[in-house]
């Protein structure tokens, strides 16, 4: 039901998805849909907090694969960002509907403080010991916050328009930012 309440997301969007959509999608009868939860609202949520978790093994695959020096990790992040299945336009219509209720609705709201918190303490993590391992004199946390806003600043936009540029150009830009924190060695 959550992978099919994705689907309906992507397809139609929240205002075009109803517990009828999801249910024809899931080949399940609309009963069913509504015995396990109580309405659109509760099958948003659970994909959210689903949709956080599998972006979440996603990226740790691809850490756990990297070589464990902090700046193949956070390369192998990186490269994880850009390809599939997280550059996936069916992925960007399903986060832009989680975005934007998480204003409004705070059952959203709560999940996206969990699923960012720790995507974004991830990445202070990776960048206090890229840090430490180039002897880097730079706050951790502000770092990692523009390195987290330039990481979704260039998905979003590729998945909006892969035209405006590849992939790799995006990584690429995002590699030669780590390359500019290293060159700010404490040793200059």
């Amino acid at each position: 039901m959550i992978d099919a309440t994705a689907r309906c997301l992507a397809k139609f969007g929240l205002a075009g998805t109803s517990v009828r959509h999801v249910a024809a999608e899931a080949g399940l009868s609309p009963g069913l849909v509504r015995h396990h939860f109580a309405g659109m609202q509760d099958l948003v949520a659970e994909t959210y907090r689903a949709t956080g978790k599998q972006v979440a093994a996603v990226l740790g695959e691809a850490l756990a694969a990297a070589d464990p020096s902090a700046e193949a990790r956070l390369r192998a992040f990186v490269d994880a960002s850009f390809r599939p299945p997280l550059l996936d336009p069916d992925l960007l219509s399903v986060w832009l509907t989680f975005w934007s209720l998480t204003r409004t609705d705070p059952e959203i709201h709560t999940i996206h403080a969990k699923v960012y918190g720790e995507y974004r303490r991830n990445m202070e993590r990776m960048i206090s010991e890229l840090a430490a391992e180039h002897g880097l004199e730079l706050e951790a946390r502000p770092t990692a916050l523009a390195f987290t806003a330039l990481l979704d600043g260039l998905w979003l936009e590729h998945c909006l328009d892969p035209t405006t540029f590849s992939a790799a150009e995006a990584a690429g830009s995002a590699h030669r930012c780590m390359d500019g924190l290293k060159c700010r060695s404490a040793k200059d």
